[in-house]
């Protein structure tokens, strides 16, 4: 192990018990922006190319699932239902793990996925990445999705995320998000969003934001009864 992965550790050790204190502490808001700090980390750490990491591929997806479990905390964190469905409790199995990730070789504890691997932009293209709010369309509410329809254009679900214009009388596009098809599977998953227009190609996509915001689905897979 170089200096450079142990000290890499040390810092993500740091950071996972300083959200879980917050947590155990009622500190909600600290709880979650160290969460979504940390596991932003992860998440680029499970993007980063062979070359430029320490980390087997393998050992990277399960980076990228620490990731999604901090992230799922956050949510329940934030959820306003009174049964939390990722507790404290369960995410704390998670620390030994990412302690010993250089050698840890056991199925993970939790049926969830990393984020997808897709394209993070550079620090300097991700300026212009806040959220967008038209002009005509100031005040409360006026982000928020009236409408959530899903298509499947070839080998991804697509999510996009609408609201009405009643200005201008029609239907638009905020932004939106996919699924691949090895990623339904039962269970939570969490994916990112992307501005519009939507790109059913997938070959430039930029995030909605800089800031850590994702869709955070639930999936019940049913089988048809001959």
């Amino acid at each position: 192990m170089s200096e450079g992965t142990r000290t890499l550790l040390q810092r993500w050790g740091a950071s996972f018990r300083r959200g879980a204190d917050f947590d155990s502490w009622g500190q909600l808001v600290e709880a979650i922006d160290e969460y979504q700090i940390l596991a932003r980390h992860l998440q680029k750490e499970a993007q980063a190319q062979h070359n430029n990491s320490e980390f087997t591929e393998e050992q990277k997806k399960t980076i990228g699932k620490i990731a999604t479990c901090l992230e799922l905390r956050s949510a329940a964190l934030q959820s306003t239902q009174s049964q939390e469905e990722f507790k404290l409790e369960d995410l704390k199995k998670l620390e030994p793990i990412l302690k010993n990730i250089l050698t840890y070789n056991k199925e993970f504890p939790f049926d969830v996925q990393p984020v997808p691997l897709r394209r993070i932009l550079a620090p300097g293209e991700e300026e212009n990445l806040e959220f967008e709010e038209d002009e005509e369309e100031g005040g409360a509410g006026a982000g928020s999705p009236d409408s959530l329809p899903a298509r499947v254009p070839g080998a991804a679900i697509f999510f996009e995320f609408k609201h009405y214009k009643p200005k201008k009388r029609f239907t638009s596009t905020k932004c939106f998000a996919f699924m691949e098809m090895d990623e339904i599977k039962p269970g939570p998953i969490v994916i990112e969003l992307y501005k519009k227009p939507t790109d059913f190609k997938r070959k430039k996509l930029q995030l909605l934001t800089k800031k850590p915001l994702y869709l955070h689905l639930h999936q019940t897979l049913h089988k048809e009864r001959p």
